[in-house]
């Protein structure tokens, strides 16, 4: 099966997320984070979701330590979904090329941009860093009611091929009738939260340093998701 959407033409880029106007706004302000409603029409998640499904089935997701197939083991205290691990380069390519448009900001990131620190802590960043695309690696997750992703940031890949992730992207496939399941950020302690509801269609991208999160347990229906990355090159010659 291949996946083929029809060019969107309307796209007005989305605003980066304000986070001065959340609770987490003392943890966070100034990190990068987007949420983008619509992006992606029903059908369209649909095809997604049939894509995945279309050569494997869904097992239980495990908690990865490396690249390898076997740096990989299951902890359902923490994570407990179901995963299909698809690699598809077609299929990222075509994604990448709606999600684009929204991203313009990270297309070029140099010492002193207003966005370095999606890469590295001020003042630290290393040569000049430019967006590639989008991970091949499609990890599909559904999540039936009781089911989680406790607190954690997501990891910096770093790919054999020089590639390396900062960014984080998360497409919301299921129909809105779920409840719970929300993409939490917090505070250490928990106490302080924004939520972004998993709403058919939209997506979340968010910096990958220094987010902590959780998916929050489903209460009832089930949620699908689509995460990927995006993927830099740095290059330390300019």
């Amino acid at each position: 099966m291949k996946l083929t959407f029809e060019p969107r033409l309307d796209q007005k880029p989305a605003p980066v997320l304000d986070w001065s106007a959340t609770p987490v706004a003392r943890e966070y302000d100034g990190s990068y984070a987007k949420v983008i409603d619509d992006l992606f029409s029903s059908e369209e998640c649909e095809a997604l979701i049939a894509l995945a499904e279309s050569d494997a089935k869904w097992a239980q997701a495990a908690v990865h330590y490396g690249l390898e197939a076997h740096q990989q083991y299951v902890d359902t205290s923490y994570r407990n979904s179901e995963r299909i691990l698809r690699f598809d380069h077609d299929a990222a390519a075509v994604i990448f090329q709606r999600i684009l448009p929204h991203v313009q900001e990270l297309i070029e990131i140099k010492p002193g941009s207003p966005w370095e620190t999606v890469i590295s802590p001020p003042g630290r960043l290393q040569g000049t860093w430019k967006l590639v695309g989008m991970n091949e690696r499609l990890s599909y997750l559904r999540y039936g009611s009781g089911q989680y992703f406790r607190g954690h940031c997501d990891g910096q890949l770093e790919l054999p091929d020089g590639r390396k992730s900062r960014v984080t992207i998360q497409i919301y496939l299921g129909d809105d009738d779920v409840k719970g399941g929300a993409t939490r950020f917090h505070d250490m302690s928990a106490k302080r939260a924004y939520d972004v509801e998993p709403k058919k269609g939209r997506v979340l991208i968010f910096q990958q340093r220094g987010l902590w999160h959780s998916g929050e347990d489903v209460v009832k229906g089930l949620k699908y998701t689509l995460r990927s990355d995006l993927l830099f090159r740095q290059s330390l010659e300019e």
